[in-house]
């Protein structure tokens, strides 16, 4: 059986957390910043099954607890079990875990009471007894306040952050029209151009009008149309106007006709890097956002993801108001992470499996983790939320087939269920790391410093 030790005291983070170098491969290599969080060594006793530990001390107000455990390695669908009496989260580990890992115990908020006894059960994994690292965030988020949603590619407002949106004064920006990825519709249009064209101006619709399943209306939702799988070609070549990746065109015009509302101009747009900040740059003022929603350029992979973020961090430099920055990753560990079944806890990416190559040996800083609570009927309509968008679905040439085995279908058939977000979106919780502007700042910096350095000035 597989080993989950518990994080020694030696670890417990801030001044006190161990250097990269320092640290067995596979470490989470989060760097937890000073007084952004409590940070306290709980002492597990061992248990016939596991181990547990008594609650006591936390600070009142606290919106998001964090558990260091050390893996040893992986067993198929390793998980840690976590109960306090009758309540209980499941936190599946990735399949091959060795080193720090992060078990997420938001979820038993309302029994973590002082006295409260913290079980910990192992399956497919152990647990040893030993000092363990707490953390508890009391971010203080008011929800109510304006919040800006920045997405990628229409469908990763509603992967990320649904129960955070739904029914809130929320703004729902999406950067690309998604007109690329898999050829969903090539049965349709043999023609690649003109299949692309077709698939971005549908996700387009989809990506401005499936937001009103979570109460936001589409004069709150705006896609500004650019192309997707070139974002960081724009950045590297900011003077140049990028061409669409499977034809000629550079004019985001045919996917923004599909706005509702009138964010910015739907006219005629070149898609080159000046223009899309500027875009930005004008929907920060405009809706002048409290809140801002957008992907982790360090966890999230996808290259549209991380570069979205980056012209968000340089629009600011127009835009100079305060604002807290929630960041989240749609695509880590192989798009296997959240791992476990849907109604699992969501845990921290591990970082050894999800940062840039280059930054393999760094620490992330981090500044607050925010786990946001989805119950069952906000999930239920996250889900279908995610099944309104036509490129997370079977095509309808698939669909038409029925089960036939015979039947054709396109070259990347069948979708595979352990990367299928029906399986990783509706989850109890939506994880973000939060920052303040300075750190957001930094944290977009330092990425494309690494990234790109000759063009990362």
């Amino acid at each position: 059986m597989r080993r989950v030790a518990i994080l020694a005291a030696a670890l417990l983070g801030g001044a006190g957390w161990a250097s990269a170098q320092g640290t067995p491969a596979g470490d989470d290599r989060y760097r937890f910043a000073a007084g952004r969080g409590e940070e306290r060594s709980v002492t597990l006793e061992a248990t016939p099954t596991g181990a547990r530990f008594t609650w006591n001390g936390a600070r009142p107000g606290w919106d998001t607890a964090l558990l260091g455990v050390r893996a040893a390695a992986g067993a198929p669908d390793p998980r840690v079990d976590v109960s306090v009496g009758g309540a209980r989260v499941q936190q599946y580990l990735d399949a091959d875990a060795r080193g720090l890992r992060w078990l997420n115990l938001t979820g038993l908020r309302g029994a973590l009471k002082d006295g409260a006894v913290v079980e910990l059960q192992g399956q497919g994994a152990t647990v040893e007894a030993g000092p363990a690292a707490l953390r508890t965030f009391a971010n203080g988020l008011d929800l109510s306040r304006r919040i800006l949603i920045v997405a990628p590619h229409p469908d990763d407002a509603e992967i990320a952050a649904f129960g955070l949106y739904a029914g809130r004064n929320a703004t729902i920006v999406t950067v690309t029209s998604g007109n690329a990825g898999d050829a969903n519709y090539a049965a349709e249009f043999p023609d690649p151009a003109q299949q692309y064209l077709f698939k971005g101006f549908l996700r387009a619709v989809d990506s401005v009008t499936v937001p009103w399943l979570g109460g936001i209306p589409p004069d709150r939702t705006f896609n500004l149309g650019y192309f997707d799988a070139r974002l960081r070609t724009m950045r590297e070549k900011p003077g140049e106007t990028v061409a669409e990746m499977y034809g000629p065109n550079t004019d985001v015009a045919p996917y923004r006709r599909a706005n509702i509302g009138r964010l910015l101009s739907v006219g005629p747009r070149a898609n080159s890097w000046p223009n899309l900040v500027q875009d930005l740059a004008a929907i920060l003022k405009k809706v002048d956002p409290q809140i801002v929603v957008a992907a982790h350029p360090w966890l999230d992979y996808h290259a549209d993801h991380r570069y979205a973020t980056v012209a968000l961090a340089e629009a600011l430099e127009r835009w100079k108001k305060p604002a807290t920055f929630l960041l989240y990753t749609n695509h880590a560990d192989r798009n296997l992470y959240p791992y476990g079944p849907s109604e699992t806890t969501v845990s921290l990416p591990p970082t050894a499996l999800s940062m840039p190559t280059w930054g393999t040996a760094a620490e992330l800083a981090v500044q607050g983790v925010y786990a946001h609570p989805v119950g069952a009927d906000l999930r239920k309509r996250k889900l279908y939320a995610l099944e309104a968008m036509h490129d997370l679905r079977l095509a309808p040439v698939e669909q038409a087939a029925c089960g036939d085995a015979s039947a054709p279908r396109r070259p990347d058939y069948p979708r595979v269920p352990a990367v299928d977000y029906f399986r990783r979106g509706p989850r109890p919780d939506e994880v973000f790391f939060v920052y303040d502007r300075d750190g957001f700042r930094d944290v977009a910096r330092t990425f494309v410093a690494g990234d790109m350095p000759a063009a990362g000035k």
